[in-house]
Parts: C-alpha cells; structure tokens; sequence
C-alpha cells in the first residue's frame, strides 16, 4: 500500500486526526485497511494556511497542501496569486461544485471536509464543551411576538443589497434584524452576550479563554432567547450569492440544532443539500421554490415575498408539523458517520489519484 505523508499545521492537522480515527475504526471493526495510508510527518509535504501567498510562492515542492478548511471559493482571490508552477491539495468546507466552475487556474486537488457539521455536532453535544451546558430547545407552544429574527455578521455588498430589499418590501415591523450590530427592526441589544463595534463583527472572537484557544467564541453561543421571541429564523449564511457550491456554516447548523423554523438565505439548492445530509427543512408547509431560483436578485424576491406570506401562516396549527421536523434534525446530529465515512473515502481516492 502507498503512503503519503503530510507536515501538517492549523486544521488539516485536526482533519488527519479525524482521519486517523476513522482509519483506526475500519482496520479495527471492518478488517478494511483503505487503499492508501495517509500520515502526518514533518518531512512531509509542506502545509500553508491559504492567506500566507508568499510562503506558498516560495515553497519548492511541487506539491503544496492548503488549509482552507473553515472556508471555501470566497477565497479565490488569494488562489489566484498562487504560483502556477505547484499542484495544490486544498482542504475547505466547500462541497457541490466541478472545477468548470471554479477555474482557480492552478493545479488543484479539492478536499471537502463538512467542518462546520462536525464542529457544531461536538461543540453542542459533548459534555467537554462549554456550549453543552447551553439551552438548545427552541420553544413551540408559545406566542411569539416577533415573526422573526435574523442576526448577519460583517457588512458585505451582497449582505446590504438583501437587507436593502427585505426593508423595502417587509410588510410588518414586529422582527428583529440585526445586521453588524445594527438593529433594523425591533431592538435587539437585550440579547447580547458581547457588544461589538458595528462593522467589526468577528465571529470567533472569545468570550471566555482558558487553557485552551478559543474556549468558548460568538460563533458558539446559541441565541436561544432571541430566537424564543420569534415563528423563524432568516439566517443570512456566509456564501449567498454565488451560482455553484453549498458551504454550510454555524448559522444554519443552529436552527437544526435548536429546532427553530427557518428560512434560508444562501447559493442555490442550498436546502437540497442539506436534505442530502439527512436533514429536513418545510417545503411541505410553505413555498421552498427559491431554493432553485440561480439568479440571485431573483431568489431574493421570492424570499422576501415568503416572509411576507409567513405573516398569515397558521403556526399553531402546524405546531406538530413543525416540531416534528426540529425532532428529525435533531435526532440527524447522532448519524453523521455516514457523511464523515464518505469524505475520507473520497479524500483516500483523491489522494490515490494525484500520486498515481
């Protein structure tokens, strides 16, 4: 069997420990020793995080692993300063796409790994996470006095032409929308764990530091008595108007989490993909057809018409219906072996195909 080794750093080092555990698992239970046998070694091939160009640029070999795991093709503009002359294992949290539409034109081998999926599962269900200890039920069988809630981070041009839209063409006032920490609804700043100045939202940011980074960061908490206040959440994901790829953040993983109805802002077929996970979403009770609209400013009318058209859905008559779809998804954290399994078998097979 070939080996191929890796000098790992940041978060492909996390991903080959996965890795190592899921080979353990199989080689153990399964008598199946994969078809190649990837390690971490410090003669390995080099490993860059995606922003360090220069050191990228400089590195002699001509193979280069890059640690893109917690983004995905928003960081295009730093591939396309890559030297041309390497081949590039790129690790990300981007998945659904071919590389006709993403010309990054360089050599490149795509890994996708669900971090975000796994990240929320442990940080949410492990009793060694601060956020276990969090409330995590979003109530049904109460009056809400918000239709809904959305919470968007940094300000981006795509992000303010949404939210531009949907403050036109909202035809209630009782939601809360904070956008960089600005409220364009109702007040929101009741709920804040932590003030931030408005356009430097920083998403892991720590709330509390102890031994180890990050004990507990923004993007962890669960706004769970905000969402209380609400029928839905409007999450604004991180990647919303690109025509091709599915890179699913914290923000959704926490209505699946918590159960609270939602209503997608993303790239297409956003809501197929999820489903493809094994999750549920409402397109049994109200219209999902923006899911497949391409054009961005066109599945943002459909999604504001939505929300208008959620005003007069009849939320306690659905209840059951609803709480049967936050029960799915919650009970859908527990098998997500399946997902990890098939990402390293494709990784394995990635691997295989690039040393021959």
């Amino acid at each position: 069997m070939k080996t191929f080794e890796i000098n790992t750093n940041g978060q492909v080092t996390e991903f080959l420990d996965q890795y190592q555990i899921w080979k353990d698992y199989n080689n153990f239970y399964n008598q199946d020793p994969g078809i190649i046998n990837i390690q971490k070694s410090k003669t390995g091939i080099p490993c860059f995080h995606y922003t360090d160009i220069d050191s990228i640029n400089q590195c002699k070999n001509p193979i280069v692993a890059i640690d893109c795991v917690s983004e995905g093709k928003h960081s295009t503009p730093q591939f396309y300063q890559y030297n041309t002359d390497k081949h590039y294992i790129i690790f990300a949290n981007e998945s659904h796409f071919s590389k006709t539409d993403l010309d990054l034109k360089i050599n490149y081998t795509w890994i996708m790994h669900y971090l975000f999926l796994f990240l929320m599962a442990d940080v949410y269900n492990s009793p060694w996470e601060l956020s276990f200890y969090l409330d995590k039920e979003y109530k049904f069988n109460t009056t809400k006095p918000m239709r809904f809630v959305s919470t968007t981070g940094n300000v981006r041009a795509e992000r303010t032409y949404f939210k531009n839209q949907l403050l036109e063409k909202i035809k209630y006032k009782n939601f809360i929308f904070r956008y960089s920490g600005v409220d364009f609804g109702m007040p929101a700043d009741q709920f804040d764990v932590k003030k931030f100045v408005p356009g430097e939202f920083d998403p892991y940011t720590a709330i509390l530091e102890k031994e180890k980074y990050n004990y507990h960061t923004v993007s962890q908490t669960l706004p769970i008595h905000m969402y209380n206040q609400a029928d839905f959440n409007l999450v604004v994901e991180t990647d919303i108007d690109y025509e091709y790829g599915f890179f699913p953040t914290e923000k959704v993983f926490k209505c699946l989490i918590t159960g609270i109805p939602f209503v997608l802002v993303a790239t297409p077929y956003f809501l197929k993909y999820l489903k493809e996970l094994g999750f549920h979403t409402y397109s049994q009770l109200w219209d999902e057809s923006y899911d497949d609209e391409l054009v961005y400013t066109k599945r943002i009318d459909k999604i504001v018409d939505l929300c208008n058209n959620l005003d007069s859905f009849d939320w306690q008559a659905n209840q059951s219906a609803l709480e049967l779809i936050a029960l799915k998804n919650r009970s859908n954290f527990l098998n997500l072996n399946w997902v990890i399994d098939a990402e390293f078998r494709q990784f394995e097979q990635a691997i295989l195909e690039l040393v021959g």
